[in-house]
């Protein structure tokens, strides 16, 4: 397992490389093909995750629930079913408001300056950069993103599942929404995998085996297991797939966190920002980081500008 995951996070790398070199080409030397995938991309992903977390919350809530809680098993099924729902809708409702949160956040991180204003002073933002493409001064850590057309405050990377980019004023929304993808993607593979112990065979038995995918279509084509119970495991699979590319998202950002860095910075080996963890914590979260872990809090204002950085000793601003 540790030894895919490290296969995951060079393909990763590869891929975060393949993306800026595309973005470093003058817009036309890209080729056609190249900008109308990555556009499909976008949207793709947008639509993946819409239709994921609904049929998610409907497989768990209007499927599983009642075949797990409406059975003779249960003492008091009533009772059980109430709340094992309501926390499910809490889950889709903080997965969804985040998801909805990464996006609305990401205009904030665009940086744009007027044509006729001075860019900078030399003296005091002599790291500033020169963006091109936008014809503008660019502050450190702002990036410009082919995709977006935009420069973008602390630019992360672009995320086709939420079509656009993740920068500073919404790196905490993105973060969030990978942890609640955590939470729901576990407890709809709980309740899958007792629904299907139930009305299928049992996940820790002997007859494992039957939850191997290509047997289960085998035993379905033949007629000996029902239509809907491959349905189920094709949508364990997926839910699994979903739930490990979140884990693998979190602990990405939280390893960036750890490191002052950004997705390019630690791809390039860059390491220009200098501070603690819990500095950086406020930086991306705000000062009351640990609640909005609880519901989401968009009101919560974040530490720092995105354009006022201490490097080592130099502050500028």
């Amino acid at each position: 397992m540790l030894n895919l995951f490290v296969k995951f996070f060079e393909f990763t790398q590869s891929l975060m490389l393949t993306l800026d070199t595309y973005q470093d080409r003058p817009p036309n030397h890209r080729p056609v093909y190249t900008k109308n995938l990555l556009v499909i991309l976008n949207y793709g992903g947008m639509i993946y995750v819409l239709a994921f977390i609904t049929l998610l919350h409907w497989v768990a809530s209007s499927v599983c629930l009642p075949g797990i809680y409406h059975n003779e098993l249960q003492e008091d099924p009533d009772f059980s079913f109430f709340y094992q729902r309501l926390f499910f809708w809490y889950l889709t409702i903080n997965a969804l408001g985040q998801w909805v949160l990464t996006i609305l956040n990401s205009v904030k991180s665009v940086y744009s300056t007027a044509s006729d204003l001075p860019m900078f002073n030399d003296s005091t933002h002599q790291d500033w950069t020169k963006c091109t493409k936008c014809d503008q001064n660019v502050p450190p850590r702002a990036r410009h993103c082919s995709i977006c057309e935009r420069c973008i405050l602390k630019r992360d990377h672009h995320c086709f599942f939420t079509g656009c980019c993740i920068g500073f004023h919404n790196q905490r929304h993105f973060i969030l929404w990978a942890f609640y993808g955590i939470v729901g993607t576990a407890f709809g593979l709980y309740y899958l995998e007792q629904y299907l112990s139930i009305h299928y065979v049992s996940f820790l038995g002997t007859e494992f085996f039957k939850y191997f995918l290509p047997y289960a279509l085998v035993i379905t084509i033949v007629g000996k297991s029902s239509f809907y119970t491959f349905l189920a495991i094709f949508w364990f699979y997926i839910t699994i797939s979903t739930g490990l590319f979140c884990v693998y998202i979190f602990f990405w950002q939280i390893n960036l966190i750890l490191n002052g860095q950004t997705s390019y910075e630690l791809v390039k080996g860059q390491k220009i920002y200098q501070t603690n963890f819990w500095e950086q914590m406020r930086s991306v979260f705000g000062p009351n980081w640990a609640i909005q872990f609880l519901f989401p809090c968009p009101w919560v204002k974040q530490e720092g500008d995105g354009v006022s950085w201490n490097f080592h000793n130099t502050k500028f601003l």
